[in-house]
C-alpha cells in the first residue's frame, strides 16, 4: 500500500482532530482521543525532521538548549 500524499494525509488529519476536539467540548473530556493526537503529531514532526535531515539544503538550526 503506498503512503497517502501529504495534502490528503493532512486532510484526513485535521478531519479527526476537529472531531476529537468537538467531543472534547461536548463531554468536557480533555482527555478523549490524546493518544490519536500525540501520534498524528508525533508522526508530523518526524516526517518534517526526517526531511530537514535529508534535504542538503535545509537551512541550519540553532543550538535550541542555549534559548531560553
Amino acid at each position: 500500500m503506498l503512503p497517502l500524499p501529504i495534502r490528503v494525509r493532512l486532510k484526513l488529519s485535521v478531519k479527526l482532530l476537529r472531531s476529537i476536539d468537538a467531543r472534547r467540548e461536548a463531554t468536557g473530556d480533555q482527555g478523549i482521543g490524546s493518544a490519536v493526537e500525540r501520534a498524528i503529531l508525533d508522526n508530523e514532526l518526524a516526517e518534517l525532521a526526517l526531511e530537514w535531515m535529508t534535504n542538503p539544503q535545509s537551512p541550519p538550526v540553532p543550538n535550541l538548549s542555549r534559548i531560553r
